[in-house]
């Protein structure tokens, strides 16, 4: 039995997860994908590269940080565009630029609970523009949920259309992502892995409903979490970025998700793409082998997405961890193993 094979089959019996789905691609093909686990303990069906995962942060690379690239190329927006264009009573905001909100260098704090007081989308959105800065724009970095939630909200105002319907006709259509969406439909609920322990619904078994409280405060559809999807969408997603863009991007803009940005008057080391984590950040999920030059990114619920571009490399790991516990200790030890396993795959033959 391969190593990620064995490793993935312990975390089940550990319960770190009911269920795990990956994959590695190298060159545009699949070089190894596997499926384990059932999705649901509850259920018989076991898990299978059509199963539907909370991508939950995963959001912010795979709709936000995409949808906003592909408003750069429509002329929407630029980088430099300032947010109090949209928002002009959030004077504290001044000095914003969507590039800030992108690379969480806004200044903004990383999240607040906002679902206690809040009770619809228009209502988050209140919240997240009367919370204070806790340092100047450009002048740090601070992994920021309210970031991405004020980006989303940007994206539908330009557009005139709500994100959920932006991501499915920009990106999801295009691309033939057909298991993944926002708010996913009855007739998913069967593929669908179910999570639990959200804070906001702490007794409930959650299927299909996002487990970000936030998120599922504003119905389900936000810039910072919310999206579900499928092993087999995410390595289509993976192609589209490896391959240079087409059909959704074009290849200026992939290098913008694919590099560090360095924040105009920092002087710290850069640690975002226009969507990705960078080295040195340490919530950057490669293991121990994978190199520095990789970006990716990581999804509370579980969810892994990770680039190396000079090798047109990505791996795909999907889980939902958060069924048994929102404790991360143990996730993030297995985590790292199975990294360590599916990078070992990057070279055999």
């Amino acid at each position: 039995m391969p190593t990620v094979e064995r490793v993935i089959q312990d975390a089940i019996e550990q319960q770190i997860f009911p269920s795990a789905v990956c994959a590695v691609l190298l060159g545009g093909r699949v070089k190894y994908q596997g499926a384990f686990g059932k999705p649901d303990p509850r259920a018989d069906s076991d898990a299978n590269p059509a199963a539907v995962y909370d991508l939950a942060s995963l959001t912010k690379p795979i709709s936000t940080s995409t949808l906003a690239l592909i408003a750069l190329e429509e002329g929407k927006l630029t980088l430099e565009t300032p947010i109090t264009r949209f928002f002009p009573d959030a004077k504290h905001l001044s000095g914003v630029q969507v590039k800030h909100l992108l690379t969480h260098t806004s200044g903004l704090p990383a999240w607040r609970p906002f679902y206690k007081a809040a009770r619809s989308r228009a209502a988050v959105l209140e919240a997240v523009l009367q919370t204070p800065r806790t340092r100047p724009p450009a002048q740090g970095y601070t992994y920021s949920d309210l970031g991405y939630i004020l980006m989303g909200a940007i994206l539908e105002r330009v557009y005139e259309q709500s994100q959920a319907e932006l991501f499915r006709v920009k990106i999801a259509e295009p691309l033939g992502m057909a298991s993944t969406a926002y708010c996913p439909p009855a007739e998913w609920q069967p593929r669908i892995a179910p999570t639990a322990h959200s804070e906001s619904r702490p007794e409930a078994i959650l299927r299909g409903e996002a487990h970000d409280e936030n998120a599922h405060a504003m119905d389900g559809v936000a810039g910072h979490a919310g999206l579900f999807g499928s092993l087999e969408d995410l390595i289509r997603y993976a192609r589209m970025l490896l391959s240079g863009g087409r059909p959704i991007l074009s290849y200026y803009s992939v290098q913008l998700m694919l590099t560090p940005q360095a924040p105009v008057g920092s002087q710290s080391p850069s640690m975002h793409t226009l969507g990705l984590f960078a080295h040195p950040n340490p919530l950057l999920p490669r293991g121990d082998l994978f190199p520095v030059r990789c970006v990716g990114h990581s999804g509370f619920t579980g969810t892994v997405m990770l680039f190396d571009p000079q090798v047109e490399m990505a791996v795909v790991l999907l889980t939902n961890h958060v069924y048994y516990s929102r404790e991360k200790e143990a996730y993030l030890d297995y985590r790292r193993r199975i990294l360590n396993a599916l990078a070992a795959q990057v070279g055999e033959v």
